[in-house]
């Protein structure tokens, strides 16, 4: 067992450093770790300056194509899987904007919401999952520094609903989101652009840019979802 768990190890370590090497080919400057802004990122919680977050339609203006806006305005709000307490998987943990902490490891970054219990991981340069690979709600997430951004990809997502209100999602979705701090309070506030890229329900990319404020006593609460009360 041992030498089974060395050796996959072996093959990981691999596969990155093959990744690595084919970047530096190409001339891209990268990061292996950004220990500074990692350290503010891991301080305490992040609460959304949107009071209670939201999830609807006409906020964003997503961009629907035909179909999508049909199955958009199809939207049986009776059946929401979070009505059952399934956790809603992404981008619509996030456009709950929920309360939310990370911690950093070697290579994986862990993102938690309050809302719902998500849980995400974040491979850092992770190297991409063959097409035909197993879709979840939250997909496959991989990550790498950018100077001080932090850019998560995430592809594999299983079809579902990008809102509460039901802005549909196709397993080929793919979310790019980057994770900064700027202007006069970079050491609070943390901005958060998401760009949602879907064929088939979306006319073109989507962008959105949220701001969360760091509360560096607080701690995440389990959800505890109640069927009856939620």
């Amino acid at each position: 067992m041992a030498n089974t768990r060395s050796a996959k190890r072996q093959i990981i370590t691999s596969a990155q450093l093959m990744l690595l090497a084919v970047l530096l080919i190409s001339g891209q400057q990268i990061s292996l770790a950004n220990s500074e802004v990692a350290a503010k990122m891991e301080a305490g919680v992040w609460k959304s300056l949107i009071a209670g977050g939201t999830n609807t339609f006409d906020f964003y203006g997503f961009p629907l194509t035909p179909s999508g806006q049909e199955r958009y305005e199809n939207f049986p709000l009776d059946q929401d899987p979070a009505l059952r307490c399934e956790p809603p998987g992404m981008p619509r943990a996030f456009y709950y904007l929920s309360l939310m902490d990370f911690s950093f490891q070697d290579d994986t970054v862990r993102i938690r919401y309050e809302t719902m219990d998500v849980v995400r991981t974040v491979h850092m340069y992770g190297m991409p999952l063959a097409p035909d690979a197993t879709h979840t709600p939250d997909g496959y997430s991989a990550g790498r520094w950018d100077g001080d951004t932090l850019v998560v990809d995430t592809t594999h997502l299983t079809a579902g609903e990008t809102t509460r209100d039901g802005i549909p999602k196709s397993n080929a979705m793919t979310l790019t989101e980057t994770f900064f701090f700027e202007g006069g309070r970079e050491d609070t506030l943390l901005s958060v652009a998401t760009t949602i890229t879907d064929p088939e329900n979306f006319v073109e990319p989507f962008t959105s840019v949220h701001q969360f404020e760091n509360e560096p006593d607080w701690e995440l609460l389990p959800f505890d979802c109640h069927q009856t009360e939620y």
